[in-house]
């Protein structure tokens, strides 16, 4: 086919969640939109699981395309083989880009695929556009710690890239619905390379951070593991208000073993980005600020009147946490 008159496919891989699409992949699809219109090209979707129904069912009404993969080979994720599969797919779509949310598995993943392909591979994007000139695609990300955005041409086809969790606006849903295609590559059990001997899942690790409307984070100032008592209390009330609030740490906490991994917030944790985020005796590192900077509002409490998270912030309350925290519960509990 001639070049010029191929039609432009951006290809996402569709998460799961709970048999429905996962919030973060229909904001991909928005993004993966925004790219193709500027190409006059097709969203093509690719789900790849095992039950995959439900999926599929609402995929159709996001995306031009869906291609399916179902085995029960892949009930469980194993990134060789999803690769090898996202591999196949790729040579028989031709895509210019093939994105994916920017999620625990998919870090795995994304370098797996993009060797395999021979691709660039732009991780942790927050903004995807086309270089109306050189039709070439712009990756806008942040670096050194979210101190600086910085924006990546990728020349060659495909691209791969990881978009960052609530970056951007989902998609909305369109009127028709795409057509599903069964693709059945040759999947070899022999190349897994690792094995899942047991899935264990904490009941507090089943929140996700990315999700949360509101998230309360404590770090270093506060010095004793009473003090997350009084945060669990704002989480408390403040759920009068929203749907779903977490607690969050900075790295100290973690460290300290008073609150798990999962829940950390920063350059090496999670990236959140809450309608509300309150950072309790927190300084605010640029490792933790490149964690929350889509957060809608910040509202920082700290002793420190020079602390850096006041920077940020979009309100701060400078005093000790035990004196504030409790006076801001009570306020709530008259107001809510």
């Amino acid at each position: 086919m001639n070049e010029s008159k191929r039609v432009k496919k951006v290809l996402v891989l569709v998460e799961g969640e709970n048999g429905k699409v996962a919030s973060v992949t229909l904001e991909v699809l928005g993004l993966a939109r925004k790219v193709a219109d500027s190409l006059q090209g097709n969203v093509c979707a690719a789900v790849i699981g095992h039950e995959i129904r439900g999926i599929l069912k609402e995929i159709i009404y996001f995306a031009d395309d869906v291609y399916s993969t179902e085995s029960p080979l892949l009930a469980d994720f194993q990134a060789d083989i999803y690769s090898s599969a996202l591999e196949d797919l790729s040579q028989e779509v031709n895509p210019f880009l093939i994105l994916m949310g920017h999620t625990l598995n998919n870090r795995e993943l994304g370098p797996k695929l993009a060797y395999r392909l021979g691709a660039e591979l732009i991780t942790d994007c927050v903004d995807l556009e086309v270089d109306q000139r050189t039709n070439a695609l712009l990756c806008t990300k942040p670096v050194y710690g979210g101190n600086v955005i910085a924006t990546f041409k990728v020349e060659s086809e495909p691209g791969v890239a990881t978009v960052r969790p609530k970056a951007t606006e989902p998609i909305r849903q369109s009127k028709g619905g795409g057509k599903v295609t069964d693709f059945n590559p040759v999947i070899d059990k022999s190349s897994v390379r690792t094995l899942l001997v047991q899935r264990v899942i904490e009941e507090e690790e089943n929140a996700s951070l990315d999700k949360a409307d509101v998230v309360v984070s404590g770090g270093r100032g506060i010095k004793e593991i009473e003090g997350l008592k009084e945060l669990q209390e704002l989480i408390h009330v403040l759920k009068r208000r929203f749907d779903r609030v977490e607690l969050g740490a900075s790295r100290p906490l973690v460290d300290r073993g008073w609150v798990i991994s999962s829940r950390q917030i920063g350059l090496t944790g999670e990236k959140v980005a809450p309608e509300l985020y309150i950072a309790v005796g927190i300084s605010g590192t640029s490792q933790h600020l490149s964690g929350i900077l889509r957060s809608k509002k910040i509202i920082a409490i700290n002793s420190d009147p020079k602390a850096p998270i006041f920077q940020s912030a979009d309100y701060g309350v400078i005093g000790q946490y035990e004196d504030v925290v409790p006076a801001l519960v009570k306020k709530l509990k008259e107001l809510l």
